[in-house]
């Protein structure tokens, strides 16, 4: 799990610190100098990337550096984090950062571990459970695929986990992968997503709504209204985000 959050930047100075285990601030001063160092050292460099995560082991200690703008996101995790679950939380809270405070990094000095609304906004994130659903969950994902499917007008439907593996559902092989890099190139939030992205495959336009760390995705048949699938993939979400609040 992600022990402690920190936000560094571009040229070393730390600008935040909380310790997730303590739930309490962090002394910017115990950030290590080899951490900051990394920062300025991956920043200055034309290949460091925002859409990557980048890991330094350090003892029983994983260190992972995401950069946004002006800004870099680091954590420390034990090694026994799924190490594609701790990308996928980085790069999405670095994102959810620099949306809400990318102004006020870019002329902030000082620390902004006391910002209330920013320790709420990366407790949701760093709580956020990534890990396969539960029994109970899955068995209230066949019932609402199951009966989602009794109607003529949808051709298929599915739920799908963080990393983009099919949970339940008969959504069709040819186009697993394609929802696979959808789901992984894009973001998870601690929230449902307020409506859903569509994407046209083959004959069939797939509407795609997140909640939580789960996808679900429903299409028309070819031959019937896309609002079929819309006001289902809807229905689906709402439900499941009901049941897991």
């Amino acid at each position: 799990m992600i022990r402690s959050v920190f936000m560094v930047k571009n040229n070393g100075a730390p600008l935040y610190g909380r310790s997730v285990d303590a739930d309490e601030s962090i002394d910017l001063s115990s950030l290590p100098l080899l951490v900051r160092n990394s920062v300025v050292m991956m920043q200055s460099s034309s290949s460091t990337s925002s859409d990557r995560v980048y890991l330094l082991e350090m003892g029983d200690n994983v260190w992972a550096y995401s950069f946004v703008q002006s800004f870099a996101l680091v954590s420390m995790s034990s090694k026994d984090q799924s190490i594609s679950q701790l990308k996928n939380i980085m790069i999405s809270l670095g994102r959810a950062i620099a949306f809400e405070y990318g102004e006020i990094i870019d002329t902030w000095s000082g620390s902004m571990s006391e910002i209330v609304d920013l320790n709420i906004l990366i407790d949701k994130y760093v709580s956020l459970d990534l890990n396969r659903p539960s029994s109970k969950i899955l068995k209230l994902i066949e019932r609402l695929l199951n009966k989602a499917l009794k109607q003529p007008e949808i051709a298929f439907a599915g739920v799908f986990d963080s990393e983009g593996e099919l949970l339940r559902g008969n959504v069709p092989e040819v186009y697993l992968f394609r929802i696979q890099v959808e789901i992984t190139q894009g973001v998870i939030k601690p929230v449902m997503d307020i409506a859903p992205s569509t994407i046209s495959a083959g004959d069939h336009i797939l509407q795609m709504l997140k909640v939580n760390a789960l996808t679900v995705v429903v299409a028309s048949q070819p031959s019937e209204s896309n609002l079929h699938a819309v006001s289902l993939v809807s229905e689906i979400a709402h439900k499941l985000d009901k049941k897991m609040s």
